[in-house]
């Protein structure tokens, strides 16, 4: 007896990309992370190299981060992924 394993049938996948290390408070990363939620990823790449905030690279890695591995392990089109 078993517990049966959820199936997500939800059409947006999700790929996650986590940094535990980033030495940052939250109430600095937030107004940054809010303003990029919903954007492609082009864009809010774009949108952080203007920023002139310190912890935007590390952001920046985390997304490359994701954006390949949802290239290479999952073989998703980079031009259809969102934050």
């Amino acid at each position: 007896m078993s517990k049966k394993k959820k199936i997500n049938k939800d059409k947006n996948k999700i790929v996650k990309s986590i940094n535990n290390n980033i030495r940052s408070s939250v109430r600095k990363l937030n107004p940054i992370l809010r303003g990029i939620v919903g954007k492609k990823v082009d864009v809010a790449i774009r949108d952080l190299q203007f920023s002139e905030k310190r912890i935007t690279k590390d952001i920046r890695k985390t997304i490359n981060s994701a954006v390949a591995n949802a290239e290479n392990n999952f073989q998703y089109d980079i031009d259809l992924i969102r934050v």
